[in-house]
């Protein structure tokens, strides 16, 4: 009603600015235009019509439709601001208090036209409201690492697999340390086809790269390498694995771990026996694969077989690169180009392993694994190897690598 008596009043104020009231009112210039309009109104119809200026008729839609809501001081608003202006108005709706029916909002691709600082503007701001219920539909990860674990459910070939304890493995303290480590470059994992875990920088960088020089492009299939810091893999691939598993998610999980069993004493820096260090070397190897129990060898068509295991055969990544035959010349060189005083010596491999064993010493692994991706790219070293045929590379060092690509491309 307030609405409508103001713009009543309004049109009467508009309409009396056009009109002839007294002598003084022959200098208003609204009348001058009504009365220029109204001579060629009355030629083009009869001597007895007349104009009439008002704004809209006094109805609430017309009211309405006049309208128009901005954000104050923003001039020429673009695509993201109307969105959250949209947003916004839509919400009024689940804050009424009168309204006694269900408090639900729909919110489809929220991230529409928003830059990720203000995908997570919204995202907070929207979690805030304890009072009423709301669905997003999502396929950003800025937005998937700030959403509540428990909160998030995963669709996928037509299944929807929510994210709450009541349905994964994860325990309380996963969901406490996820909600403080998966950042958006990690919650990438909720968006592929296939994930491949790893403990380091060296890993992330070498690992795409070497998946593409061996024909299996990691974009292409659609799969995330996610670094998990040498903390906690079990808190990540648990994230797959569901207390039901009749209905499991079909992503395959490659998870890359060190074996980290030293060729070379601490104390003296002096090798370990052959057959003393490759019994340790199969002993830790037994013990990280059991510490994943959802790939059953001996049942691979079991349901949730997506998590599988993928430990270097001897101490770490680059211990593996060096006895690599594929990898060693190119491995040797990098070394040497990025720490030319340290391996200028004919005892390479004490070096290496002095190295490996005292991390505080100068060893830069990842400058080591970037230069090695950009002589990857240009080495023709990999050319004549057939890697669907797994006899042609199984007796390498760096074949779990290879085995872990494969795996999560789903071959």
């Amino acid at each position: 009603n307030k609405l409508y008596q103001e713009f009543e009043k309004f049109n009467e104020e508009i309409s009396n600015y056009f009109k002839k009231a007294n002598k003084e009112e022959l200098k208003n210039e609204g009348y001058k235009i009504k009365k220029v309009i109204d001579e060629f109104i009355r030629g083009f119809y009869d001597k007895d019509s007349k104009s009439e200026f008002r704004t809209s008729e006094a109805n609430l839609r017309s009211i309405l439709e006049t309208l128009e809501l901005t954000i104050s001081d923003v001039d020429n608003p673009g695509l993201g601001t109307l969105n959250r202006l949209f947003m916004a108005v839509e919400l009024l709706h689940l804050k009424k208090d009168s309204w006694p029916g269900l408090k639900l909002g729909l919110i489809e691709e929220l991230e529409a036209h928003l830059h990720p600082q203000v995908q997570m503007k919204v995202i907070e701001k929207l979690q805030d409201n304890n009072d009423i219920q709301l669905i997003l539909t999502t396929h950003s990860p800025n937005l998937a690492s700030k959403i509540k674990l428990e909160n998030l459910i995963i669709c996928t070939n037509d299944i929807a697999f929510p994210m709450g304890s009541d349905y994964t493995e994860l325990d309380k303290d996963d969901y406490i340390f996820l909600e403080k480590f998966l950042d958006v470059t990690k919650s990438n994992l909720f968006f592929a086809k296939g994930v491949i875990l790893v403990e380091g920088w060296s890993e992330e960088i070498l690992i795409p790269t070497l998946a593409k020089e061996i024909g299996y492009d990691l974009t292409e299939n659609e799969v995330s390498v996610i670094n998990v810091g040498n903390v906690g893999f079990n808190h990540y691939y648990k994230i797959f694995l569901r207390k039901d598993d009749s209905d499991a998610m079909n992503v395959r999980v490659s998870v890359v771990n060190d074996v980290d069993v030293r060729e070379y004493k601490k104390a003296n820096n002096n090798k370990k026996n052959e057959e003393v260090y490759q019994r340790e070397c199969k002993e830790e190897f037994k013990n990280k694969n059991d510490n994943i129990k959802h790939f059953d060898q001996s049942n691979p068509e079991r349901t949730q077989n997506i998590i599988k295991p993928f430990i270097t055969p001897e101490w770490t990544l680059e211990w593996c690169l060096y006895k690599s035959e594929l990898m060693n010349d190119i491995f040797i060189e990098v070394t040497k180009k990025v720490h030319p005083k340290i391996f200028s010596t004919n005892s390479y491999e004490e070096e290496l392993a002095n190295r490996l064993l005292n991390s505080n010493l100068r060893f830069n692994k990842t400058k080591i694994a970037y230069e090695l991706e950009n002589i990857i790219k240009t080495s023709n070293s990999f050319n004549e190897i057939d890697f669907n045929k797994e006899e042609s590379y199984k007796n390498d060092t760096i074949s779990y690598l290879i085995e872990a690509i494969k795996y999560a491309c789903r071959n």
